[in-house]
């Protein structure tokens, strides 16, 4: 019987030290340290309020939207709010028909755009567009392949030189704030998808756009090219029929009346891409800005840095 209470007491020892060695080897782990010590200073860091500054044109303005809701400056408002829970306080300065030179100059004669840039943790970009519309549009008749190529070259190297322009105009107000620039798309592509000219002239003005982020700290690229240019027809038998039905209706030739007609005005109310406009095939309707909401939001929240104090 003495022997039996003897080794109750022995293991019950034992047991005492498994468990203070348990609780010590918890406590003291580097990586249960290192989580909780993470996540404690994020929440002391964490911003109550954040200002995002939209620039932009068109889109930044939000034109297209029949919901009302701002595009997608309103929406990322919104989801800021919702899912980060704090406030968001946003100034859209977006204005239909802008190209980048006028984008920067507005900004250069206005101080109020001036003050809330120095003001935002967060700036957000819609750009080029209107540049590139500009030269289609005067350079959408020449049927020598070549010459075309020569005058796209050149207007890629002018908006290049005006996107930089713009984007050290901004820096000069804010030199922090990470810039969020969305790219450009192809508003036309299901009527026209046979016509390599215009897909091939938005890919490479995205390319100059792509070539500008990489050699800027702090400027981020929200691509909707593909997303809202194909609209839902993303399979590859969606695509030939596209083209086929393309190869029918213009012979594979792009006039200044055909350009015209869908870029530009169309009396229709129906329009082929589930994500633009049937008033202009050619702005986002709202389900095409919830896209670009949830793709500016993925890219906010993959750099952060706007959240924190």
């Amino acid at each position: 019987m003495k022997n039996i209470k003897t080794l109750s007491k022995v293991l019950g020892i034992v047991l005492l030290l498994v468990v203070a060695v348990l609780a010590v080897l918890t406590y003291w782990h580097p990586g249960t340290r290192t989580t909780k010590t993470t996540t404690t200073v994020k929440t002391e860091n964490r911003r109550s309020t954040v200002r995002l500054v939209a620039l932009g044109d068109s889109l930044t303005q939000g034109v297209g939207d029949q919901q009302d809701q701002g595009g997608y400056t309103g929406r990322i408002k919104a989801m800021v709010h919702q899912k980060d829970h704090v406030k968001v306080i946003m100034h859209n300065y977006g204005l239909a028909g802008d190209r980048s030179d006028q984008i920067e100059q507005r900004l250069t004669k206005s101080t109020e755009q001036q003050t809330q840039l120095k003001r935002a943790q967060a700036i957000t970009l819609t750009v080029g567009g209107n540049d590139l519309l500009q030269t289609l549009t005067k350079n959408v008749t020449i049927n020598q392949q070549s010459r075309l190529d020569r005058q796209l070259d050149q207007a890629e190297e002018t908006y290049d030189q005006k996107l930089t322009s713009l984007l050290a105009t901004i820096r000069k107000y804010n030199p922090k704030a990470p810039i969020y620039l969305y790219s450009i798309y192809n508003p036309i592509y299901v009527y026209f998808a046979n016509l390599k000219q215009i897909t091939n002239a938005v890919d490479d003005w995205n390319q100059v756009t792509s070539k500008v982020v990489r050699h800027t700290s702090n400027l981020y690229l929200v691509d909707i090219n593909r997303a809202l240019s194909v609209g839902q027809f993303t399979s590859i038998t969606q695509q030939a029929k596209l083209k086929r039905d393309a190869q029918k209706s213009n012979d594979g030739k792009l006039s200044t009346e055909s350009f015209q007609k869908q870029i530009l005005a169309s009396d229709s109310n129906d329009e082929l891409n589930d994500y633009l406009s049937p008033a202009d095939h050619f702005h986002p309707n709202a389900k095409g800005y919830r896209l670009m909401t949830e793709k500016l939001y993925a890219q906010m929240q993959a750099h952060q840095q706007w959240l924190q104090k």
